[in-house]
Order: structure tokens, then C-alpha cells, then sequence
């Protein structure tokens, strides 16, 4: 049974670069719970390079810039992740898994050019392995930095089709996925998704542990209670003397196994790291709905254009055929003008030459 090819794309600004490059070196915080940092050292890129992703972007940009037309605003990057699921991962093992990534770097390249691929990195640290590859748009025919012209809905749909032909070529059972499933989701609605559902596991341990500390305040209240218990000192020794009612709530406090002030600590400390990972995961989930709404935009966008498109070939089609008509119009209408006049000229020319005859 075939797999379906599973690609999401994305366009970046030189302003994007620097995130992109923090979540696949594994840099800063880390959120998701399915990244092994124990496995990270297995990560690899296959286009060998000592300098980070955002240099070689740049640098990449700068080699083109004298024949390109370059705003601070410019699509310079495209950020691609390839997936292999996890079944078929289980099915394949590492090694045809790998083999599979590298074959499709080797289409981004025939595709779009080597030397724009610029980055490669695939991650096995996941559940799923997958790569990261990276390519500046640039225009093979004419050398210059062209995203509209490069990556358009007509080249997605080619690389949808072909890519997985090429990979069957190779040797893999890739077929074109068939719909939006988890696997060939829009990636950033993908995340958000993923997103969401941790932030929920965390918000039930939240209220969980909230429910812990009303039991530690009730406690701490307690031990407050038993701070503030006057008791004397017997003139008998070191023996002391508590009032009846003070002596029996500390032996029902005994008998309650009261956490300890270490444990209660402990509580707090893990109450304010996971109130701080929801509130962290909670903007976070924030700005890929925003990244989502802004796409969503650019692809209203490009359908009013596209139906602009359409509407005006209507037209002009509507205006050839009009024209086409008017020259039928008017060469019937030559023609019928044009017969009397040929059979007038006829006509004048036999009198002429009637009368001629008479006079000689």
C-alpha cells in the first residue's frame, strides 16, 4: 500500500529566519513534548555548511540582489517540512527512511536549483521523522529573487504530482495525498492544533495542582494556628503545658499526615513552571492563528485577482467575437454594394462598343 507524499510549504521574510532557525536547532525553550533531546545528536543537514541558517539565506539573497528587486518586506525563503509517518517509519526502519529524505532533497534541487537549497536538516529526535529544507526562491531562468513567479498555486499543484512520480522512480510507493489529513495539513494549522491540545493537558493539571494548594493553605494555616500556641514550661524538668483543646488538635494534626513544608514548596514551584509553560504555549498558539488568518488573507487575495483575470478574458474573448462578426457585416455588405457597379460597368462598356460599330 502507498503512502501519501506528505509536504507543507510555507514563505518566509529575512525577519522569519531567525525563529525558523531557533525550533529546528533545538534552541531556547522547548515546548513540544515529542522532541527526545537524548536523540537530538542524531539530527544531520544534508547540504554541508559551517554557518547557520540565517547566513546562508542572506547570503544566498546578497549573490542576487544586483539583478533583484529587494524590499525589506521580500518573500526569501521557503521553508518546507517533509514527513515520513510514523507507520511507515516502523515499516521502512532508519534506513530506507533516510534514503527516502535524501531522494527528496534531490528533487528540491532538480527542481528549483541546488545552489537555492540552502538548508536540509533532518530530525529524528521526534516520533515522526521528517526534514526541514529551506530554498530561496530564486528564478533559474533569469537569476533573480522572483517568489510570486517561483512558488505560485501552479507550481505547488506540479510538485504535489510530480514529486511523488520521481519518488516512485526511485524506488519508494509515494502516491499524491488525497486530502487535508494530520499528515498533509497546512503546518501552521497543524501546530496550532497540537498547540491546543497541550495547552488543555496542561490546563487539567492546573486546576489539579490549584486544588492541591487550597489543601497546603488550609495546612499552612494550621501550622500557622500551632506557631502561634502558647504553651508554659513545667517547673517539673523540660516537660511543657498545652491547654486540653490546643493539645488534641496537634494529635489530629499528627494523625492527618500534613505535607511538609519542603513538599509544599515543591507543590508551588511546579504550580508557577507549568502556569508559565500554558501562558508561554498560549501566545504562542495566538500567533500561529494569526500567521493562519494572514494566509487565509493572501489566498482571498489571489482568487479576487483570479477571478479578475477571468472576468477580463471573458471580455476580450466577448470583444473578438464581436469584432469577428462586424467584419463579416461588413464584407457581405461590400460585396452586395459592390455587384451593381460591375454589372453597370459591363453594361456601359457593350454600348460603347455597340455605338462604335454604328459609327464606322
Amino acid at each position: 500500500m502507498s503512502m501519501e507524499f506528505a509536504w507543507n510549504t510555507q514563505k518566509n521574510k529575512i525577519t522569519d529566519i531567525k525563529g525558523k532557525e531557533k525550533e529546528q536547532e533545538r534552541e531556547g525553550k522547548i515546548t513540544n513534548e515529542e522532541i527526545d533531546l537524548d536523540k537530538t545528536h542524531l539530527n544531520y543537514d544534508l547540504v554541508d555548511s559551517n554557518k547557520n541558517l540565517y547566513q546562508r539565506v542572506k547570503d544566498r539573497v546578497e549573490e542576487v540582489r544586483a539583478v533583484s528587486r529587494i524590499q525589506k518586506n521580500s518573500v526569501v525563503d521557503y521553508s518546507n517540512i517533509i514527513t515520513v509517518p510514523k507507520e511507515q517509519f516502523e515499516k521502512w526502519g532508519l534506513d530506507k527512511s533516510k534514503k527516502y529524505l535524501e531522494e527528496v532533497y534531490n528533487y528540491f534541487c532538480e527542481e528549483f536549483g541546488k545552489e537555492n537549497v540552502v538548508s536540509a536538516k533532518v530530525h529524528l529526535d521526534e516520533t515522526t521523522p521528517h526534514m526541514h529544507l529551506h530554498f530561496v526562491p530564486v528564478n533559474k531562468e533569469n537569476g533573480k529573487l522572483q517568489a510570486r513567479s517561483v512558488m505560485n498555486p501552479v507550481r505547488i499543484n506540479k510538485i504535489h504530482t510530480e514529486a511523488p512520480k520521481y519518488l516512485q522512480e526511485k524506488g519508494f510507493e509515494v502516491e499524491r495525498g488525497k486530502g487535508k489529513t494530520e499528515k498533509s495539513l497546512d503546518i501552521h494549522r497543524y501546530k496550532a492544533e497540537k498547540m491546543k491540545e497541550e495547552v488543555n493537558i496542561l490546563e487539567s493539571k492546573l486546576k489539579a495542582l490549584e486544588s492541591d494548594l487550597k489543601e497546603i493553605q488550609i495546612a499552612r494555616s494550621s501550622l500557622k494556628y500551632i506557631n502561634d500556641i502558647e504553651f508554659k514550661k513545667s517547673n517539673l524538668g523540660s516537660k511543657i503545658s498545652l491547654k486540653e483543646e490546643e493539645f488534641n488538635l496537634l494529635m489530629d494534626l499528627a494523625k492527618s499526615n500534613i505535607k511538609s513544608i519542603a513538599e509544599i514548596e515543591k507543590l508551588q514551584r511546579e504550580l508557577e513552571k507549568i502556569e508559565s509553560k500554558s501562558s508561554g504555549l498560549g501566545d504562542e498558539n495566538k500567533n500561529l492563528k494569526g500567521e493562519i488568518k494572514s494566509l487565509k488573507l493572501d489566498n482571498e487575495k489571489l482568487q479576487k485577482k483570479l477571478d479578475g483575470v477571468v472576468k477580463q478574458a471573458k471580455c476580450l474573448r466577448s470583444a473578438i467575437d464581436e469584432h469577428s462578426d462586424s467584419e463579416n457585416i461588413l464584407k457581405n455588405a461590400r460585396e452586395k454594394f459592390n455587384a451593381p457597379e460591375q454589372k453597370q460597368e459591363v453594361k456601359t462598356k457593350n454600348i460603347k462598343n455597340k455605338d462604335w460599330e454604328i459609327g464606322d
